[in-house]
Order: C-alpha cells, then structure tokens, then sequence
C-alpha cells in the first residue's frame, strides 16, 4: 500500500477544520462589523486575524495535501473547496486590516465605516 492512497481522507482532516477556524474569525468580530451595533466594543481583531491565520495555514495544507492524490475526481473536489475559503480568507483579511492599527482595547465603527481606537 503506497502512501498516495489516504490523501483524500487526510485533506479533508485538514480542510474541515480551516474552514471552521476561518469562519470563526468572523465571529469574533461580527458585532463590530456590523453598522447596528454602535458604541465601544472590546478590540478582538487581533484574536480574530491569529484564528484566519491557522485556519488558512489549514486550508493551504489540506490543499496540497489533497493535490497529491491519485484521482482526479478528489483533486477536483479540494479545488472546489479550498479555493473558495481561500477566497473567504482574502476577503475576511482585508476587513481585517483596519481593525489591526487600533492598539488599544476599544474600538468603536464610524457613520462612514473607519474605526476609531479607544484606550
């Protein structure tokens, strides 16, 4: 039995668990993003970006890991996985990024979509 033969089984190991980490992150920030909860919120896009972060390290390996398969079917079916969370993770990265330069541990959303750091 050659080692080829449970890659499938593997990168679906790796992928289910990046795609829950990826959107995890969301969750962190969910409150923050969304323009009806106004005020102060506590600064989680630092927690958020480090779980997107090993989510899509997760993705990436489950990825090459399924690409090493032999069939072509199962190749088919981890690109159809993977590159949509890859795509969720580019996203969630650049809604991400303006949260990331508040240092402080309060942030509130503007009327016009910036953030303000508080503390």
């Amino acid at each position: 039995m050659d080692g080829r033969r449970n890659t499938g089984c593997l990168a679906a190991v790796l992928l289910v668990p990046g795609a829950l980490l990826a959107l995890l992150s969301a969750v962190f920030t969910m409150e923050l993003e969304d323009p009806l909860f106004v005020g102060l919120r506590d600064n989680t896009s630092g927690i958020a970006a480090g779980v997107l972060a090993l989510g899509l390290l997760l993705v990436v390996g489950g990825a090459v890991t399924g690409l090493l398969g032999r069939g072509r079917g199962s190749r088919i079916a981890v690109v159809a996985v993977a590159v949509p969370l890859l795509v969720f993770g580019a996203w969630r990265a650049t809604v991400l990024a303006p949260m990331l330069e508040c240092s402080g541990s309060l942030i509130a959303r503007q009327d016009d979509g910036s953030y303000e750091c508080y503390g």
